[in-house]
């Protein structure tokens, strides 16, 4: 079709000289869409071409992992971190959207009752800019608690496989289960008492650091936002330092180092990790006095992995400088005293019955045995509680009809030096997507 466009123009106008440009700007632009208009040749009605089908799925399968999650998602480990959490890493490239929750029920042989809860609830949420920027974060409900919080955001420059850089809210690398804390990770209901009341999972701070593989070895070195033991959440000698967290939000005016180290050997992994830092945020007592509290926590620990075994082992020490004031501070009762000391362990193991049958189910028995103290040690007028050091027997059995669910079933004991024992059911549902 052949258009012909006809512009009078009066020499008088002082913008006569703009109209051809800006009319020639019109009729380009509008060329286009006239073909557009245009009806198709009588030959466009013929079939597609193989190549031109082959070419059409290739831009849709493009323009779906750039606007959206991909169908097909690869779950696995990236970095020490739970498959959920690592879906941001694995997929080509842009938005990803996972989570993980369980629910849960105990029932005490006590007269502590019985008591129900969704647990928790998480979504993950990502994007991968491209192969160099990823972003990545973790929002948690806890209905118990009636809680928000971001347990992770940070943004990873991937310059090379030794060496990338983490900047954010991180999740700090100390432990099993602070990095990788999903319900299809851990046997049993709820998480080992040597996680939640000498390694504070889940531990979360402002900061950032390096991280990367070396052949075998994997490490990760970050500074963070330190501890505050005179915030604003409660401390408790049964827990130590765990109501020190800042998490996403808090005063960072003093900060803290921590360094992990993994190596695999065959099918066993060996590893370490150690933290250090003041945690005392710049506090002053009344009469003007500095009180920096140092909290120092190293652990070992070795897991095995072979057919349908599964064993871990895991040994933390850690300690707090002037407790004792901090205690004082605080206005904790003698026995309430937050450890100078605390220590904890444990081991376990776990059976896949269903690998002898060839099967993608899995069937777990398993047993954990842990012992510790969160106040192994008090300073100034505290006094040691015996109740404190206890010793945890967990058996149970997990069952997943595929791999982001688990089933659990378990029974476990609680007893101390002091005497007297605590027992109860539980049963759970885990799920990660």
């Amino acid at each position: 079709m052949i258009m012909i466009i006809v512009i009078k123009m009066n020499p008088g106008d002082p913008n006569h000289m703009k109209l051809p440009v800006t009319a020639l700007l019109a009729v380009l632009l509008a060329t286009p869409a006239l073909a557009e208009d245009s009806p198709p040749p009588a030959s466009d009605d013929r079939p597609a071409s193989q190549a031109e089908v082959k070419a059409l799925a290739e831009e849709i399968r493009r323009l779906k992992l750039e606007l959206s999650t991909p169908d097909a998602v690869t779950f696995g480990s990236y970095a020490g971190m739970g498959p959920g959490a690592s879906r941001a890493h694995l997929q080509p490239k842009g938005l990803s959207i996972g989570g993980y929750g369980e629910v849960v029920a105990s029932f005490a042989t006590d007269d502590r009752g019985a008591w129900a809860a969704v647990n928790r609830l998480v979504l993950y949420v990502g994007y991968r800019f491209n192969d160099l920027i990823t972003f990545n974060s973790e929002i948690e409900f806890e209905p118990p608690d009636r809680e928000w919080g971001i347990e992770m955001a940070y943004v990873d420059f991937n310059l090379a496989e030794p060496l990338k850089i983490r900047v954010g809210n991180v999740l700090v690398p100390v432990g099993f289960l602070n990095e990788n804390h999903e319900p299809i990770f851990y046997y049993g209901v709820y998480r080992p008492h040597v996680d939640r009341y000498i390694i504070p999972t889940t531990w979360n701070q402002i900061g950032g650091g390096l991280y990367g593989d070396v052949g075998p070895l994997r490490y990760k070195a970050y500074a963070i936002a330190g501890l505050d033991v005179f915030g604003s959440q409660s401390m408790e000698a049964a827990s130590w330092i765990r109501g020190a967290r800042t998490g996403e939000f808090g005063p960072a005016r003093t900060w803290a180092g921590v360094a992990n180290l993994n190596v695999d050997v065959g099918p066993a992994t060996f590893g370490g990790s150690f933290y250090g830092g003041n945690a005392g945020q710049g506090y002053r007592t009344t009469t003007g006095e500095l009180v920096a509290p140092w909290v120092l926590l190293g652990e070992v620990h070795a897991l095995v992995a072979w057919r349908g075994l599964q064993a871990r082992a895991i040994l933390a020490l850690g300690s707090l400088s002037q407790a004792g004031t901090v205690s004082e501070i605080r206005n904790l009762l003698p026995q309430q005293y937050i450890g100078s000391r605390a220590w904890g362990g444990y081991v376990e193991a776990g059976y896949d019955l269903l690998t002898l049958a060839g099967s993608s189910m899995s069937l777990t028995p398993f047993f954990r045995f842990e012992a510790l103290n969160p106040q192994a040690a008090v300073e100034g007028a505290g006094v040691l509680d015996p109740t404190l050091d206890q010793r945890v027997y967990t058996a149970g059995v997990d069952f997943k009809p595929i791999p982001q669910v688990v089933v659990k079933a378990d029974f476990s004991a609680v007893a101390s030096v002091a005497g007297g024992t605590l027992s109860q059911w539980d049963l759970g549902v885990g799920f990660v997507w």
